[in-house]
């Protein structure tokens, strides 16, 4: 077995080495090395230009190994001890202090001055709290180190994966600023740049994890079998995501081989596909070796020189991000609110226009693979013979929801959403009502309970409190009020995170109210059939109440849609009343299906066909005290 004296001394400065040589030599070649200070002009000198790519390529070590130990501690092995959850703290104050450090050398840059020039000019804090590069890494820094701090804290059924969201969200405000978002198509750039720079995290913070803290674990072979799933989705997501920002940041294929930025994108894409060989090898000969008993060694070897070439492809990347790229001609009729071009709308371009979003595309992929693998696994638990043990109307359903979901925040209604009420409208309707029940009815939860025995799902005082009749009843219908009421739209509207934000909210919270309203996979709370009747009830009430307000209140962000000027936009105040009315009907209209079902008692949970038995959990709470 690799020893662990041996992957410190030989492994760790080979890593080290790989990655920094990397970096260098991709900064001469592509032209962000220092050039010579032209006299009488600013300069922020040689330690600024050569020190920002070191100590962001220190950044996103720490920011991998961080995400990577969290991922161990949450995922891969949740039964490994705290040693792994501090280390992950330790992990993160080097990268609250790399950030630190990264915000100084940033302003440097941004001003024109050596480091201490630009502290003692005294724009540090206008530059922290009023330009988008400063508050980005001040986001940074503060989550990291909120992480350290709590990484301290008694272990916990929710400290773990909740340290594992900040650290991921964590690494999105500096690809949200970044180099990509003064593309041609900045929404585009920046969402794809935001997907790839959290699966490379997840997937090199993960193999190292591997290496550096479950080596010698005992549950070594389940922990590579989760990651081998993961690695699979992250390769994927950072081959789409980057060849995306590519293709945005050149405009078309010539560039790739005709321009010094497009050299080092072939660079990367063959460091990918050196690490998609690493996988086809761990696939085919080291992961069986180890499920058939044989030995650990073949496989900390092959990641040994896995995470090498990472290291290589992480020193390629902060090199391109300060690589500029050639110029690409601009898109014809591009609107610069906006960022992209958008047709004249009509019932054709609504069911045409495409504005991929990849992160929701990546964690919509994510969510339809791993319901299919339950589905799968369950079929391959049943006896030979035996009849289909999960319903496909199930399947059908979840299915239906995740292209909902899609088409809401990819489709030809995203595209408008951001230029047009009644657009936004339809699209908060999808997210909030329509997708979010199609997937209830697939009943995700039963699933997990069935393909995993013995799991227990949001289990727990967390999952309790979430699952209350009043908590999941506030969480839902609480964002409409505070969107639309309190003059928050008109802030949301032009800013592309707080759209992701918003969106998000809706969404999840929709399907925390419906997975306790519907009854159909039953919560960790046990929730009587009439707590439900008054949940869907009082959910209606709100959701008309606040569509009355839109449709009777005053304009709904005029100065956003005033500047947008499109020439073919309909008159606002007929578009907000036709946005409220649709958005508030097809919201209700499946509020009130669902009721109807609650008060005719088809919405109790059903005894599937699936393996097992079905524990009084399962059969749920409305099954009871009818």
């Amino acid at each position: 077995m690799t020893s662990p004296q041996r992957l410190r001394g030989v492994v760790v400065p080979a890593v080290a080495a790989t990655a920094f040589t990397v970096l260098l030599a991709a900064l001469w070649f592509g032209g962000a090395r220092p050039s010579p200070a032209i006299p009488g002009l600013p300069s922020p000198g040689a330690l600024t230009a050569w020190g920002l790519p070191v100590v962001r390529l220190v950044h996103d070590v720490c920011a991998a190994a961080t995400v990577g130990a969290l991922l161990a501690a949450a995922v891969l092995s949740p039964a490994s001890g705290r040693a792994v959850v501090r280390a992950a703290g330790a992990w993160a104050l080097g990268w609250a202090a790399s950030a630190a450090v990264t915000e100084v050398l940033t302003l440097s840059d941004f001003l024109g001055l050596p480091p201490g020039d630009a502290l003692r000019s005294g724009a540090l804090p206008a530059f922290v709290f009023h330009v988008p590069q400063g508050q980005a890494f001040l986001t940074v820094t503060a989550a990291a180190l909120a992480v350290a701090v709590c990484s301290l804290l008694p272990d916990g059924p929710l400290l773990r994966p909740a340290l594992l969201a900040v650290a991921v969200l964590a690494l999105l405000p500096p690809a949200y600023v970044g180099h990509s978002a003064s593309a041609a198509d900045h929404n585009l750039a920046v969402l794809s740049l935001m997907a790839h720079v959290a699966a490379v995290a997840l997937w090199v913070g993960g193999l190292y994890a591997l290496l550096a803290h479950l080596r010698a674990a005992p549950a070594l072979t389940v922990a590579v079998r989760r990651f081998s799933a993961l690695a699979l989705g992250c390769f994927a997501a950072v081959g789409a995501s980057g060849a995306l920002n590519a293709w945005v940041r050149l405009g078309s294929l010539p560039p790739l081989w005709q321009s010094r930025y497009g050299l080092l994108v072939l660079a990367k894409i063959a460091a990918l596909a050196a690490l998609g060989w690493f996988g086809w090898r761990h696939r085919r000969g080291t992961i069986r070796a180890m499920e058939s008993g044989g030995a650990r060694a073949p496989f900390l070897r092959l990641a040994c020189g896995e995470i090498v070439v990472m290291a290589g492809a992480l020193g390629l990347a902060v090199a391109l991000g300060r690589t500029p790229p050639p110029p690409a001609p601009a898109a014809p009729h591009q609107h610069d609110a906006l960022g992209y071009a958008l047709p004249a709308l009509s019932p054709g371009t609504l069911a045409t226009e495409v504005r991929p979003d990849p992160i929701a595309l990546l964690l919509l992929a994510a969510a339809l693979a791993a319901y299919l693998a339950g589905v799968r696994r369950l079929s391959r638990a049943a006896p030979p013979g035996a009849a289909e043990r999960w319903p496909a109307a199930r399947t059908a359903s979840w299915i239906a929801g995740l292209a909902v979901l899609g088409y809401a925040t990819s489709g030809g209604v995203a595209a408008y959403a951001p230029a047009v009420f009644s657009a936004h409208a339809a699209q908060y309707a999808l997210l909030g009502a329509v997708g979010p029940v199609l997937l209830v009815f697939g009943a995700p939860l039963t699933l997990w309970r069935r393909a995993l025995p013995g799991s227990a799902p949001f289990a727990g005082q967390a999952g309790r409190a979430l699952s209350h009749p009043v908590t999941a009843l506030a969480l839902y219908v609480l964002p409409y009020p505070a969107l639309y009421l309190t003059g928050l739209f008109q802030q949301a509207q032009p800013s592309l995170a707080q759209r992701l934000a918003a969106q998000t909210v809706v969404t999840v919270t929709a399907v925390l109210f419906l997975v306790v309203a519907a009854g159909v996979d039953p919560p960790a709370r046990a929730v009587r059939p009439q707590a439900r009747v008054w949940m869907l009830a009082g959910a209606i009430a709100v959701r008309a109440w606040t569509g009355l307000a839109v449709l009777a209140g005053p304009p709904q962000a005029p100065e956003w849609y005033a500047a947008l000027e499109l020439p073919w936009a309909p008159e606002r105040a007929a578009d907000q009343r036709l946005g409220a009315l649709l958005g508030t009907g097809v919201t209700v209209a499946v509020l009130a299906g669902l009721l109807a079902l609650v008060l005719a008692g088809r919405g109790a949970p059903r005894r599937d066909t699936a393996p097992g038995p079905v524990s009084a959990t399962e059969r749920g709470p409305s099954s009871r005290g009818r």
